[in-house]
């Protein structure tokens, strides 16, 4: 089964990855990010991520290939091995972070694996994160947030304005985030509801694009106010059709909350 996925752009849903991505189509989305849970027992609001439900690395890699162009990874290096070989591996640098290395010392970059090859030409395969970078603000939305100078390196370094980033963990809503403002469209999906909701809010406190005009996935070039789209689901028990809630969270004038349904494709 498929979901009308055009609704789904531009906005942060809550459900389960591992119901929503089988039901996109193949060659949806221009960039793939995603961040799972490293299963290490980190505490987020009110469980370890040793508690939550386990996302099989190979079904990640292989549903995020079909659906994306180009796929990154963030797997821990404590779990680098039980991913499928990358294509290739980004190291992420960061001299400011205090995470435990198993070394006896600190742990000050992190690989990210990268699947697919890209039309853009990445120029070079590391980026050094500085100290901060915004992440004691983030951690207002989320516990272990990505900084937002990575994110916006790698939507921009490999999509062009107007195409499509997904983030099938999206957690605070960064990767989203650093789509919308960089004039691309998105879409995350966060499984707990809370944590969907507050980087809903987030997104919707974002600084608009610079740009004014965004091309509208798969089709033509047409102005946008560029909102932020709250989309509930509720995948029903049968499967059959996919329940929506959706609203307006923020546009540049009034806003009406709309009801209605996603149907099979």
């Amino acid at each position: 089964m498929q979901i009308a996925s055009q609704d789904l752009i531009d906005t942060i849903i809550t459900g389960d990855c591992r119901e929503v991505l089988p039901m996109l189509p193949d060659r949806w989305a221009a960039f793939g990010f995603a961040d799972p849970p490293y299963w290490v027992g980190f505490w987020y609001r009110d469980m370890t991520d040793a508690e939550m439900d386990y996302i099989e690395p190979a079904w990640l890699v292989s549903e995020m290939t079909r659906i994306c162009e180009v796929v990154c990874i963030t797997p821990g290096i404590v779990n680098l091995q039980v991913y499928p070989k990358a294509d290739w591996c980004i190291c992420c640098f960061r001299p400011g972070a205090r995470g435990q290395s198993r070394l006896g010392g600190f742990n000050i970059w992190e690989p990210i694996l990268v699947y697919g090859t890209p039309h853009k030409k990445l120029w070079q395969d590391g980026i050094l994160v500085p100290f901060g970078s915004g992440l004691a603000k983030d951690r207002v939305f989320h516990n272990c947030p990505k900084p937002e100078p990575l994110l916006s390196y790698l939507v921009e370094g490999f999509t062009e304005p107007g195409q499509l980033v997904l983030d099938p963990v999206s957690g605070s809503g960064t990767t989203c985030k650093a789509a919308y403002q960089l004039g691309r469209h998105y879409l995350g999906i966060e499984i707990d509801p809370v944590t969907a909701e507050l980087s809903r809010q987030r997104l919707a406190q974002a600084q608009p694009p610079l740009f004014t005009t965004r091309r509208l996935h798969n089709q033509s070039l047409e102005p946008t106010s560029a909102i932020a789209t709250q989309i509930e689901m509720d995948l029903g028990n049968e499967g059959q059709e996919v329940e929506v809630l959706w609203k307006k969270s923020r546009t540049c004038g009034s806003t009406q909350p709309l009801d209605g349904k996603l149907k099979e494709d």
